[in-house]
């Protein structure tokens, strides 16, 4: 009779070192009782594991990447920003420019022949020479184009200005609509176009008061195109052919600014 009693109390013992092993820790509750052993769980009821080191390096190089990609997208938006910049002061300059051209010209006084009066800016090399005077309808229609210039309504200016050369071939006026025409395209960024009508007026009135600026906006608009090399030989014809003359002087400091850009 004492072999089961002795055989209970090894079964009592093996049954409490189970509990003490590890990872079936038991708790006491506040009566002195046992509470079966907490296991914690993970997603789907499955026991929760630590992740792997191979997955953490894994998360770390795409955080890594993602980082990356970042810096690039706000580079990519600082140089756009600063090319916008770049743009607008450039338009600026432009319009500036012009207000500038146009202020000079109201400012000069006018030269009366016969019964019209025009502004001496306004007034060529060979209608001087020849005492030629625009008509009243002419000289309305002129002003009104070089107004719309002025106001920057510069699709409308161009428009006018083709019509005035079409409607009076033999005016005096033609070589400065001519030019505004040239200076039209140039400020809305049609290059090529203001390329065209510069060389025109170059070609038709060589010895017009518009020749330095003219052939100076010749160059700009090959630097604006790309084309350096023919830039830089306009620019020094300007210098060359109207010494001392704000054109030749704007020529001095635009080649100073593509020696400055490595071009």
């Amino acid at each position: 009779m004492k072999a089961p009693r002795r055989y209970g109390v090894w079964a009592a013992g093996v049954w409490l070192a189970t509990l003490a092993a590890p990872g079936w820790a038991a708790e006491a509750s506040a009566d002195g009782r046992s509470l079966p052993p907490v296991v914690e769980l993970g997603v789907g009821g499955a026991p929760a594991t630590s992740p792997s080191r191979e997955a953490l390096a894994d998360l770390l190089q795409q955080l890594e990447s993602l980082q990356t990609e970042l810096r690039r997208l706000r580079g990519q938006v600082e140089l756009q920003n600063n090319e916008i910049e770049r743009l607008k002061a450039r338009q600026r300059d432009l319009l500036a420019d012009i207000d500038r051209r146009v202020s000079e010209l109201e400012r000069r006084p006018a030269v009366v022949s016969g019964s019209e009066t025009v502004p001496t800016a306004e007034i060529t090399t060979s209608s001087v020479a020849g005492g030629v005077a625009s008509s009243a309808q002419e000289q309305q229609a002129y002003e009104a184009a070089f107004n719309l210039m002025k106001q920057g309504h510069y699709d409308r200016a161009t428009k006018d200005f083709r019509d005035f050369l079409t409607q009076y071939p033999q005016s005096a006026l033609r070589d400065n609509a001519q030019y505004w025409l040239g200076e039209a395209y140039y400020v809305v960024r049609d290059f090529r176009k203001a390329l065209t009508e510069f060389t025109r007026l170059m070609n038709e009135h060589p010895k017009s008061l518009k020749a330095p600026d003219a052939l100076l906006k010749i160059g700009y608009s090959h630097y604006e195109l790309g084309d350096r090399a023919k830039a830089r030989d306009v620019l020094n014809q300007v210098i060359a052919r109207y010494p001392g003359q704000p054109a030749a002087k704007s020529a001095e400091q635009r080649l100073a600014k593509m020696k400055k850009e490595g071009r």
